[in-house]
């Protein structure tokens, strides 16, 4: 039996009506203002007042999965449709220690998460939580994702936000997103390379369209015809929605009522720097000619700037390229695709398939980030001294069912050294050198080199996204 969701059985509709949108698939929305809450002292009634009235009654913000769904589904059938504001509300262990005493708070388990992502801050190499915004240095309790096609529509429903929780709590920083996309429509990063190819699948007709955007035609792993070798799974993002829902431990009694686990992070990116670097490391491989130099930053990456995969080719391009990814790498060999690529460090793509899930890959997340800052260039025009140094970045979000397993464990993985820092998200020993290999495809000769940190962490904080019973009831107890 397929552990992939039907969006249109109605035997599905209790789980997606009991979960918060976003969680099992993305709102869309191009902008979007994470509103960062801490609560006064002794106003604990008027917090679940307000957490309460987002789900319920006329002015209730927040949609369930299903009504998310819903409006996605009615978005493609006519792109004239505006769909409204997206909400969704996660809470720290410091909000469920101030709505709750120490009692309940307990009862959600995830370690990292009951200490607090700054506590996390050896582990992970982050900066010391002294150097962030100090917007992020405060003690947050709530954070509440508002997104909206229309950016001054956001901006006005995070006005009222301000308003509502003006007696009884404080909105610490506001981290303000918007979607960049490149010339082909493509979502991307500042770096300029298109981002959020590889996300785990709950939903069968997502699996659909993946099978169709990869030319995947036949499931079996065993075709022997030399002319089908291209058309069998080789890399399979299904999974089982336990990959990032937990059953909601202060909504027993109901068996629909799932949350999950959030990670937020604020990270700055150096483009000017990343760009420069890129330059100086095509230098030290002896690549002259353009196509070659863009491959001199798709193997820190894993992917040239269009999304086309370094393990598959060696020159950007390829048809469908910000959605090819039926691939996998070849295990034991750095000769297309480094050890280190970013891509590669975060998600190996290692695992058979069975019933329908890559059993192995269960350290990825589901990933719901969204670029920040302003930009005055192209951040495809080749230029390298018209790029930001700062003020730019991504705000990095992802749910899972642990952040101890999942987001820890990725960005440890990109900090290690053995095989070369993540050029990325690595964070750490920066002199530790990483192998290159200058002739796509061939193990000899091989080159090393360091690559220095453009991604810098600002803040953030570990939260758990509840289920809409437990917001449903919270006034109750």
């Amino acid at each position: 039996m397929s552990v992939l969701l039907d969006p249109h059985s109605l035997a599905n509709r209790p789980l997606l009506d009991g979960i918060q949108g976003n969680i099992l698939k993305s709102h869309g929305r191009p902008h979007t203002a994470n509103v960062f809450i801490h609560c006064r002292p002794n106003h604990v009634d008027e917090a679940k007042t307000w957490l309460h009235s987002l789900v319920e009654g006329e002015d209730a913000l927040i949609q369930s999965g299903y009504a998310q769904l819903r409006s996605n589904l009615l978005w493609k059938e006519n792109q004239a449709i505006d769909t409204g504001l997206f909400a969704c509300i996660h809470i720290s262990a410091a909000g469920y220690r101030y709505l709750f005493g120490d009692g309940k708070n307990t009862e959600l388990a995830d370690k990292p998460f009951q200490r607090g992502m700054k506590a996390s801050a050896a582990l992970l190499n982050d900066p010391d939580p002294e150097s962030w915004e100090s917007g992020f240095q405060a003690e947050i309790h709530f954070m509440l994702l508002l997104a909206y096609t229309h950016k001054d529509l956001l901006e006005a429903s995070v006005d009222n936000v301000n308003r509502a929780i003006q007696s009884f709590a404080d909105v610490t920083t506001i981290a303000w997103g918007c979607a960049l996309k490149n010339a082909e429509g493509a979502g991307i990063e500042h770096f300029g390379y298109v981002d959020g190819i590889s996300q785990p699948l709950f939903f069968e007709d997502e699996w659909e369209t993946y099978k169709k955007n990869n030319n995947i035609k036949d499931e079996a792993r065993d075709i022997k015809d030399e002319k089908d070798k291209d058309t069998i799974i080789k890399f399979d993002p299904r999974a089982a929605k336990e990959l990032v829902l937990v059953k909601d431990p202060l909504s027993p009694k109901d068996p629909n009522a799932w949350g999950s686990y959030f990670v937020f992070r604020k990270l700055e990116q150096n483009v000017k720097g990343f760009k420069q670097e890129e330059a100086i490391l095509a230098g030290i491989l002896g690549f002259r000619e353009e196509d070659d130099k863009e491959r001199a930053g798709a193997m820190l990456v894993g992917r040239a700037e269009d999304g086309s995969p370094i393990e598959l080719d060696k020159k950007p391009g390829l048809i469908n390229s910000a959605l090819l990814n039926n691939f996998a790498y070849q295990s034991g060999n750095n000769a297309k695709c480094p050890f280190h690529g970013h891509t590669r460090k975060t998600n190996p793509r290692v695992g058979p398939v069975e019933e329908g899930v890559q059993v192995a890959n269960n350290r990825v997340m589901a990933r719901r980030g969204i670029p920040y800052g302003n930009r005055t260039d192209d951040p495809n025009d080749g230029n390298i001294y018209n790029k930001p140094t700062d003020k730019v970045g991504l705000l990095f979000m992802s749910y899972q069912a642990s952040i101890k397993d999942q987001f820890e464990f990725v960005q440890t993985q990109a900090n290690d050294t053995q095989e070369g820092i993540d050029p990325v998200i690595g964070q750490g020993d920066r002199s530790a050198k990483g192998v290159f290999c200058p002739e796509w495809g061939l193990t000899e000769p091989t080159k090393k080199a360091s690559f220095a940190q453009f991604v810098n962490l600002k803040g953030g904080e570990y939260f758990f996204a509840p289920s809409m019973s437990f917001l449903k009831n919270i006034h109750k107890g």
